[in-house]
């Protein structure tokens, strides 16, 4: 089995369902059994609003919604919609998306999203690496890890382009995992992050996900490094599925 755990729909298309029916058939060709399609933080978004993709995804069996959620946007009410959601199951996760908007995972304002991920055993996602990645890096994140220990935190695309960093400093943190969403996305540093990265999963094997970010990446990209990395079939089926079915609880 595999599982793309980062997924965004995609932009070119005129309406939710096309961009649904897009992203299931890329999927299909790419032999991908299950997906996690992770919303925009905005209310109004081309790659979908919570709402949007929670009533596009209901009751699918190949695709599970996270949502965004955003301090600065409707933020007491987006909370209500996401526990609504939360209770009904049709969301499995909750995503900030720090660095594109300025606040830091640290803060305190944020308390209410990590509390209602708690209470409903879901994981909190970051977006990480790039530019601004000062609020969500590693440093701050083991600062979050360490004061929630009763959270599960996934950290998205592994603070991209510096894995060593990452892996370095929250190898130690247990309730953080990774997902390796937008990773092969240079050629020029490939080797490097195809190195850095079979090295983290053979030390710490159930805490790596495969995620491609396809609506931005391409998936096919993603499944082919993948491929690549050098680990062992157990590793690989833990990378590929396993670890995705237990962080998001999803059942085979």
């Amino acid at each position: 089995m595999i599982i793309d755990s980062h997924l965004h729909l995609p932009v070119d298309f005129p309406d939710f369902l096309s961009k649904g029916n897009a992203l299931i058939n890329e999927l299909r060709r790419n032999g991908v059994d299950k997906g996690i399609v992770i919303a925009d933080s905005e209310l109004e978004s081309v790659i979908g609003s919570v709402r949007d993709c929670a009533e596009l995804f209901k009751g699918s069996g190949m695709i599970k919604v996270v949502a965004g959620i955003s301090p600065f946007i409707s933020f007491n009410s987006q909370l209500t919609l996401c526990r609504k959601l939360l209770e009904s199951g049709d969301i499995i996760g909750l995503k900030l998306y720090t660095g594109h908007e300025s606040f830091f995972c640290t803060d305190e304002v944020l308390t209410p999203v990590y509390d209602l991920a708690a209470e409903f055993k879901v994981p909190v996602l970051f977006h990480t690496g790039w530019d601004n990645a000062q609020y969500a890096a590693p440093a701050k994140m083991k600062e979050l890890s360490q004061r929630r220990p009763q959270n599960i935190f996934v950290y998205c695309h592994c603070f991209y382009p510096d894995l060593q960093q990452c892996f370095d400093t929250l190898g130690s943190c247990e309730n953080v995992y990774f997902d390796t969403s937008s990773v092969a996305d240079d050629a020029e540093i490939y080797p490097q992050i195809k190195n850095t990265l079979a090295t983290a999963i053979a030390v710490m094997p159930e805490r790596i996900i495969f995620g491609s970010d396809f609506g931005s990446c391409s998936q096919k990209t993603h499944l082919e490094f993948a491929e690549s990395l050098n680990i062992t079939p157990q590793q690989r089926e833990l990378f590929m599925c396993g670890n995705a079915l237990r962080v998001y609880n999803i059942s085979p």
